[in-house]
């Protein structure tokens, strides 16, 4: 005997037309397939809440998990659903008058001249006899960066069709391997999916050429979005308007879609990277550090943003104290002794950062260095019995100029007093900021530091070395990896100055140098200025 699937009614009542399907047919696929839908942002993930229906008979199924994370209850318990959540088992009648009256389309204006006609004919019919001149592409549902958000629980199920508030849109940002994307739903609060375009345009050019919308339509196949943000690095040739004095912006519309642009302010593109990176400061009283660009750091409360600058550091780049090399030392024994490296196979000719501070711990650990990180001559450490294995390692005289961390026929890793100065320097600097904060500005409830590539057990070390206070043992979050997409949390708001305005509406900047508290904390601190 041989079985086949069951046919079922599909009612759609703003249409007041009736489909046929399959038992186990998905809802969403069937409507894209008869035409009366466009792909959604997700297409189909069940992330983007884009394709909300209504179920209007007696027959209401249960939500599915990614309803409810994206569906308000209120809505849930009026019928809606997701329809790419919703496998045909029954008769039903829907209603999906949402999800089709927000399909749109990007174009290339030489494409909208001829086919704006059939288009609005196309959305405004939207019957089962309807014909769509081009097959609606697929659109890439990866979604690799699932915690953007600390809570990706929707707050609120939000109408595209209102003027104010958030909307889906996408984020474009120039990287040397093409044009990097992120699209955000405001359904979700997040980003539901992301990619990178391998383009030979830079984005500069397409914006010149006037070609963004097509580059969206043909390039990406993204639809259905109502803001575009573009980050373009370089000088401003555009006349953009300077934000809070680290950045550019401009906006403009092409049709209904709303488009921003975000440019360094002058050839600073420093400034903006450090602007992307205070973003993340969602909490209160938050003190921030770029560990990669020290000269500059911040703190940020909900009515106030400090912007505090110190230009005399010698080296405000903590993460390049010293080169990594290509097969690095990655951390020694108790006896200063390299015990890994990054390939086993391969000559060590570098060493990381962490592995840095670590043998520094251990040069104060056997009294190599004073508590100034003072390396102590080949003399003083006989005197003071230090083995003559690590003795032996400092270089110059009575003014040591170095001690070995690793030598063979083939290299030679010395750390230097050099370095060791601007190891000192930095750390008295953040403890100053840190006391110049807390005792003259404000209440500070946590640190943040900043790089951009992951260090290993970088904090704990900066903790053992006194970088840190121990009572922000608990207080400190570290954020390693690119800055630009945090360009993203624009989307919460219905622009970047609305944004700014509701986040940013009070902004001090205090050159540090110039500031006699300041002063006071750094000669605590050992600081020289």
């Amino acid at each position: 005997m041989f079985f086949s699937k069951k046919i079922y009614n599909i009612t759609i009542k703003d249409k007041n037309i009736t489909l046929q399907a399959k038992s186990g047919t998905n809802l969403y696929k069937l409507l894209l397939d008869e035409k009366l839908i466009n792909p959604t942002l997700c297409n189909g993930a069940g992330q983007c809440g884009k394709c909300r229906i209504k179920f209007t008979g007696n027959y209401i199924p249960k939500p599915v998990y990614k309803e409810t994370l994206s569906l308000a209850k209120i809505n849930i318990d009026a019928g809606f659903r997701l329809a790419c959540q919703q496998n045909i088992k029954k008769d039903m009648e829907i209603d999906i008058s949402e999800i089709s009256s927000s399909a749109k389309f990007f174009m290339s204006e030489q494409n909208k001249k001829k086919d704006t006609s059939a288009n609005e004919e196309n959305i405004a019919d939207n019957t089962e006899n309807t014909q769509v001149k081009e097959d609606a592409p697929e659109i890439d549902d990866t979604v690799s960066i699932s915690d953007f958000a600390e809570n990706s629980t929707p707050k609120s199920t939000f109408d595209i069709r209102k003027e104010e508030g958030p909307t889906d849109g996408i984020l474009l940002i120039q990287q040397r391997s093409g044009i990097r994307y992120y699209c955000y739903s405001a359904a979700i609060d997040n980003i539901v999916s992301e990619g990178v375009h391998p383009y030979n345009e830079p984005l500069r050019d397409i914006i010149d050429n006037d070609m963004l919308p097509d580059f969206l339509y043909t390039e990406l196949k993204i639809r259905d979005i109502e803001r575009v943000m573009v980050l373009i690095e370089g000088n401003d040739s555009y006349g953009a308007e300077p934000k809070m004095d680290m950045f550019r912006y401009m906006s403009f519309e092409i049709g209904t879609q709303q488009y921003e642009m975000i440019m360094p302010r002058g050839s600073k593109s420093y400034d903006i990277t450090h602007f992307f990176r205070i973003l993340n400061a969602d909490n209160d009283n938050q003190l921030i550090f770029s560990l990669d660009m020290l000269n500059r750091c911040h703190y940020a409360t909900p009515k106030l943003f400090t912007d505090m600058q110190f230009p005399f550091l010698r080296n405000n780049n903590l993460v390049a104290v010293k080169p990594r090399g290509l097969n690095p030392i990655t951390a020694f024994n108790d006896n200063i002794e390299p015990i890994s490296r990054e390939n086993k196979e391969k000559d060590i000719d570098g060493i990381t950062l962490s592995a840095l501070l670590q043998a520094v711990k251990l040069l104060l650990k056997h009294g190599v260095i004073n508590n100034k990180f003072q390396l102590k001559s080949r003399k003083e450490l006989s005197k003071a019995n230090v083995p003559l294995s690590l003795s032996v390692k400092v270089t110059g005289g009575e003014s040591p100029d170095g001690f070995y961390l690793y030598r063979d026929r083939f290299a030679e890793i010395i750390i230097t007093q050099e370095e060791l100065n601007e190891l000192f320097q930095i750390r008295s600097y953040i403890r100053s900021v840190i006391d110049y904060t807390r005792d003259c500005i404000g209440v500070v409830d946590g640190l943040i530091f900043y790089t951009t590539h992951t260090h290993d057990e970088l904090i704990n070390l900066m903790f053992e070395l006194d970088f840190i206070p121990k009572e922000f043992s608990n207080k400190v979050i570290y954020r390693p990896g690119e800055a630009t997409i945090q360009a993203i949390k624009f989307f919460k708001e219905k622009d970047v100055p609305t944004y700014l305005k509701l986040h940013f509406n009070n902004v001090k900047r205090i050159d540090l140098l110039d500031d006699a508290d300041f002063q006071k904390a750094a000669l605590a601190n050992f600081l020289e200025i």
